[in-house]
């Protein structure tokens, strides 16, 4: 009787220790999801934010965080005992203890983005080159354009411009649905070279899908490519510099947060005080917005992004499929602005003992 309690009690110390080796892999994988998730969160809280700054004419500041160290210590200890007693009464007794002690030391290192950097990253025109890959990948090559280009060999793009807003060219606007056709049956394809200097990409329509045939031909008369042309030279500015050119004029990421930030929601007692201008007519439509932000005294619970400023709130609804994909390539394409800029990603280091 009395090996069979001392073999109970070594099995739940043994049972104890293993429970605090574990920890390590658990808490591991506790971790890594933990902390994606965190940071989607907070990125997207940072970009909503400054799109409102900007919307009030407010200073954007950009924060990465350049080094995440989670340390962690656990330590477990476990005793157990028999005492046997055969004359004595109660008679025999057995004892167990143990304790496990659970240390968490976070430590987050956050760099705001200045001077050099911020000018690569956030004033630098994106490169016609990376909007093209992104179409390539499968993002829609309309909604990029939309966002990232002020025109396609001078067709313009909405813009807003000191609170007035520009529509879109009617040729611009054909010219996406045109692309977006084209798009949808593989009809489009990219040829880089490569030199020490500076890389060159060429834009393919193929018209020999009977589907996009018709969207391959109104491409190319507004783009002003003749019918013997197979591939154009894609470069940056307003207007091509020569034959066989078509001629991207990019915005920066600083440009495309206040674009967005144009379309916000603002009250309209904010307007009377002078803080932000008025919606123009020409944006209020919500079915011509990329990105629909609404306002108030209290965000929803479920809102897929939300930030207070100013004793209101901002957030953009969980329900709002366009916006969310709008919002989303928005930060894709500021990711790339970063990463051109050779802007040192993120380090998580976890240490366990």
């Amino acid at each position: 009787m009395m090996l069979g309690a001392a073999a109970r009690l070594a099995r739940a110390a043994l049972l104890l220790l293993a429970g605090c080796a574990g920890v390590g892999p658990q808490q591991l994988e506790v971790d890594q999801m933990g902390y994606a998730a965190t940071l989607g969160e907070g990125l997207k809280r940072q970009m909503l934010l400054n799109m409102v700054r900007l919307r009030y004419a407010d200073v954007p500041t950009f924060l990465s965080v350049s080094q995440l160290i989670s340390g962690y210590t656990v330590q477990g200890t476990a005793q157990a005992g028999l005492n046997a007693y055969p004359n004595a009464a109660p008679g025999n007794f057995a004892t167990l203890s143990g304790t496990v002690q659970y240390t968490s030391r976070p430590t987050f290192t956050f760099t705001p983005v200045t001077g050099e950097q911020f000018a690569q990253s956030y004033l630098r025109p994106l490169a016609p080159v990376e909007l093209l890959s992104l179409a390539q990948s499968g993002a829609p090559i309309d909604l990029l354009f939309r966002l990232g280009v002020q025109s396609v060999n001078g067709l313009p793009n909405g813009a807003t411009s000191g609170g007035a807003s520009q529509q879109a060219s009617g040729g611009f606007q054909e010219l996406m649905r045109a692309l977006r056709a084209i798009q949808a049956t593989s009809a489009v394809s990219l040829r880089f070279e490569r030199h020490p200097a500076a890389g060159r990409v060429y834009l393919l329509l193929d018209g020999g899908d009977p589907r996009s045939g018709a969207a391959v031909r109104e491409a190319r008369r507004l783009l002003g490519i003749g019918p013997a042309a197979r591939e154009v030279e894609v470069v940056y500015g307003r207007n091509p510099g020569g034959p066989g050119q078509v001629a991207v004029l990019t915005r920066s990421v600083l440009q495309i947060l206040h674009e967005l930030g144009s379309q916000i929601e603002v009250p309209a007692a904010d307007v009377r005080r002078g803080e932000t201008p008025a919606t123009d007519a020409a944006a209020a439509d919500p079915r011509d917005r990329l990105v629909r932000v609404h306002q108030g005294p209290r965000a929803p619970s479920d809102a897929y992004a939300a930030i207070p400023y100013r004793d209101r709130w901002f957030w953009i609804e969980a329900g709002d499929y366009r916006s969310k994909a709008a919002f989303a390539f928005a930060y894709v394409l500021q990711v790339l602005a970063e990463s051109s800029s050779r802007q040192p990603t993120p380090v998580i280091t976890i240490p366990a003992q």
